[in-house]
């Protein structure tokens, strides 16, 4: 036990030492968490690769699992290489195009990352958009808001209902009995496609099709736990949706339009420059139709 609680201790220091610090502000002197012929694993190479959430929940657990992919990763490019693979030309050309899309890509971050606050869209312009296009926004299922509870013993589930039958505030009952409360809280506050509600539990997902407005379901045993689910309110198929709900959709569409029309723009401008000097020499549309023509008719011949 004091061994793992060291363990434990070290790997926070290093996480609480490494958020202070980043690549471009000095080298890499992370301790290093496994080697192989003149390859070198740092724990600062691996968090940046590891998801944040992972690292939340077990970050030893997460380094270990990353050293174990990163191991086998070079052991495989190894073999690869030792075969030559990487001599083969149509890994080449592979190699290649992956290379031309990185780079094409990492040009369109630079561009972007250049006009920040020309791709940002507020909920003014997210607004005035759904205005507009109301008519496009049109809900193509039934839709609900529900209350969901999930507990431990069937006394709390049972008391968890009767409280609520009584009036007393969601939140508190939540709190005083859910398992899960911050989740439960803030899903209850959402509208769901019903095709998507609490689908990891059929019996419930049956009754929210079933219940009124407020009426609460049997409680159901499902998997260890007691549960019941609340209808709160419905919006149908061929209703509109509200506008909160669509706000951070419609600003990620408006913000990828933007952001195509800059790179779309620079890249125009680009072509316009190399055009005006000269750089690019293409054959016309009727040389294409001459050329293909040639080519086809002594592909036949041979």
């Amino acid at each position: 036990m004091k061994y793992i609680l060291l363990r434990a201790l070290f790997f926070s220091s290093i996480l609480f030492l490494l958020s202070y610090c980043t690549p471009t502000d000095q080298a890499d002197s992370s301790p290093i968490l496994a080697e192989i012929g003149n390859k070198t694993l740092t724990v600062e190479e691996a968090m940046a690769n590891i998801p944040k959430i992972a690292m939340e929940q077990d970050t030893i657990r997460a380094l270990e699992n990353y050293r174990s992919q990163w191991l086998n990763t070079q052991i495989m490019i190894r073999e690869a290489e030792r075969f030559q693979l990487d001599e083969n030309p149509e890994i080449k050309k592979r190699l290649d195009r992956l290379k031309n899309q990185l780079l094409e890509d990492a040009l369109k971050e630079h561009i972007l990352a250049q006009s920040e606050d020309e791709v940002q869209v507020s909920r003014e312009e997210a607004q005035n958009y759904f205005q507009a296009n109301r008519d496009k926004f049109v809900l193509d299922e039934r839709y609900v808001r529900f209350r969901h509870i999930t507990t431990n013993t069937r006394t709390e589930a049972d008391n968890a209902k009767r409280d609520l039958m009584r009036g007393n505030a969601w939140k508190t009952v939540v709190n005083n009995y859910s398992i899960n409360p911050d989740l439960q809280l803030r899903e209850s506050t959402q509208f769901w496609p019903v095709s998507m509600a609490v689908t990891d539990i059929p019996m419930l997902s049956r009754y929210l099709d079933i219940i009124g407005i407020s009426e609460i379901s049997p409680i159901h045993f499902y998997r260890g736990n007691y549960h019941f689910v609340q209808l709160r309110e419905v919006r149908n198929e061929g209703d509109h949706p509200d506008f909160n709900w669509l706000i951070p959709q419609i600003q990620e569409w408006l913000k990828l339009e933007k952001s195509r029309r800059i790179t779309n723009a620079y890249v125009r401008n680009l072509y316009l420059q190399v055009e005006s000097n000269n750089e690019i020499d293409k054959i016309s549309i009727d040389e294409i139709e001459s050329q293909l023509t040639d080519y086809f008719s002594n592909l036949d011949r041979n």
